[in-house]
């Protein structure tokens, strides 16, 4: 890694006028990656002109993403890509800083204190009902089935809030019944997301048949996870004049869900016109 001076004198290069300058430096710093963040950082909120503050800002911008970029890949290789691990992921898109650590630390707590009063011996409902009672009860979770906020859709802020879109709200409940050996998966439902309690664990969703067929109830992640049938799914359908597809009513895998989380935040930013975001995101929805 070069140092401070080196580093400050790319710095003082970025408002020149010619272009194939800037491109060097911009290229030089892109190259040096996340260890020079907090030289740029800093830099940042030094007195700069406004060409200069604003390509710096890009540039730091850039780099963020060209790190999150290589998580990613390195995360789509895994068997499976973790549910949690990904939501994490994009939600690092919008928090830089963001460590998984953290996440992971809350969804531990989360989870002993649903652990403290399940009962193996009871039914799936009841589990489910006791499940229900600590998730939006005690710890007051809420979700939303339509949002425009992006916060809406990171899992740091909802975990902080206890407020989401109901599939963040769905990732939350699936992970924790996971590790609490409770068969519940996502299914992406048109326009909304639901969950399924299974009659076992599913261990490969690519090749598994018939997996409809192992649901036992779905669960409803914004209205504090209440019971429902196939049957109230044909009827939403329905209602959306929608035509019934299988995939609405199966459980998803994890990168399934990743999906359509992003695609959720896509049509965000697309209806806000915010056309970089969308770029980077597609880019990201590119690898899986």
């Amino acid at each position: 890694m070069p140092d401070n001076n080196e580093i400050n004198a790319l710095i003082h290069l970025l408002d020149d006028d010619d272009s194939e300058v800037f491109k060097h430096v911009s290229d030089k710093l892109l190259s040096l990656g996340t260890e020079i963040i907090p030289d740029l950082e800093e830099a940042w909120h030094s007195e700069l002109n406004p060409l200069a503050h604003t390509r710096l800002e890009n540039i730091i911008h850039q780099i963020q993403v060209n790190a999150l970029d290589h998580e990613w890949e390195e995360w789509t290789l895994e068997d499976p890509p973790s549910l949690i691990e990904g939501a994490y992921l994009i939600a690092k898109f919008h928090y830089p800083d963001l460590q998984l650590d953290d996440i992971l630390k809350k969804m531990m707590k989360l989870k002993q204190s649903i652990w403290l009063e399940l009962n193996y011996n009871q039914t799936p409902l009841e589990q489910i009902q006791i499940f229900n009672q600590i998730f939006y009860g005690y710890h007051g979770f809420r979700g939303s089935q339509t949002s425009a906020d992006y916060q809406d859709f990171c899992i740091n802020n909802v975990l902080e809030t206890r407020r989401g879109n109901s599939i963040v709200i769905a990732i939350i409940y699936q992970v924790l019944a996971i590790e609490l050996n409770l068969p519940v998966y996502g299914v992406t439902l048109q326009r909304h997301f639901v969950l399924a309690f299974c009659k076992r664990n599913i261990i490969d969703f690519s090749t598994e048949s018939n997996l409809e067929r192992e649901v036992m109830f779905y669960i409803n992640p914004i209205n504090k996870g209440s019971i429902f049938s196939r049957n109230e799914i044909k009827d939403y359908l329905e209602k959306m004049h929608a035509e019934s597809d299988p995939t609405q009513f199966t459980p998803a895998s994890n990168v399934a869900i990743i999906k359509e989380l992003l695609r959720y935040l896509i049509e965000i930013y697309e209806n806000q016109n915010r056309e970089d975001r969308v770029e980077d995101l597609r880019k990201l929805l590119g690898y899986i």
